[in-house]
């Protein structure tokens, strides 16, 4: 998908750059127009997006304001479009105006039921090899988590000989879907709070994901030190942190 997002926005970037059609038509004031290039931009992105997704929600700043009522629809999922962000430094020829294309996604789980990436069922990654895998920590506000995360990171490498692809952001919750979806493989961190954990839990669990505290004890949502891994993963990185030799504080 952000190949053709990716291949929409240059699209729409380079008639942008070259345009001169900046007639306009004001909206609410004469500093908040649409330009004959907005549109021709929106349909280059429309056009380009629905050649590989002909069924998705494509909406766009500007459509009609009833149109973009379906946003603010609780579990809306589709793109998002501003075909020209800075309409009037395009109109002025100021060279400072952006395209944006935006994706919104829903992860959703009932227990027993499966877990879905927006109506799509969705089950972790089968790898197993951490030579191959996708490891991802998170950023913490809490540097002295943060601190164990990196380092017991860098442990994962000295004790295995094995440096897995590294992934770090700052949504908890986030990486937990990627590991329901597939997109990574192991998530590690100490320092989580419920509100990252509960809805992420039960999409995991149903996507397939072995969880558990660092120490390999049980976890629950409550819990800030936590593993989600794919199976084969998740008894690599077991083993790793069982080792004698590991230093036991990385997983407080």
């Amino acid at each position: 998908m952000i190949e053709v997002m990716k291949e929409a926005a240059l699209a729409a970037g380079s008639y942008m750059l070259n345009s001169d059609e900046r007639e306009q038509t004001n909206k609410t004031n004469t500093k908040d127009f649409v330009t004959v290039a907005d549109i021709k931009s929106q349909d280059i992105i429309r056009d380009k997006l629905r050649q590989k997704f002909p069924d998705t929600i494509i909406l766009s700043e500007e459509d009609t304001e009833e149109e973009r009522r379906q946003l603010y629809v609780s579990g809306y999922t589709g793109f998002v479009l501003d075909p020209i962000d800075g309409t009037y430094n395009f109109k002025r020829d100021m060279k400072e105006s952006a395209i944006s294309i935006g994706y919104i996604e829903l992860y959703w789980a009932n227990a027993g039921s499966g877990a879905y990436l927006n109506d799509r069922l969705i089950h972790v990654s089968s790898h197993s090899a951490l030579s191959d895998a996708s490891v991802s920590t998170s950023n913490s506000y809490d540097g002295e988590a943060m601190k164990r995360n990196l380092q017991r990171h860098l442990a994962i490498y000295e004790h295995s000989g094995e440096m897995p692809w590294t992934a770090c952001n700052g949504s908890g919750v986030l990486i937990w879907a990627w590991v329901a979806s597939g997109r990574t493989d192991a998530y590690h961190h100490n320092g989580l709070r419920p509100w990252d954990n509960a809805a992420a839990f039960c999409i995991a669990s149903e996507a397939g994901a072995r969880i558990s505290r660092l120490d390999g004890t049980t976890a629950r949502f409550t819990d800030a030190d936590i593993l989600v891994a794919t199976p084969g993963v998740y008894g690599k990185l077991c083993a790793i942190f069982d080792d004698p030799a590991f230093d036991k504080k990385l997983l407080r």
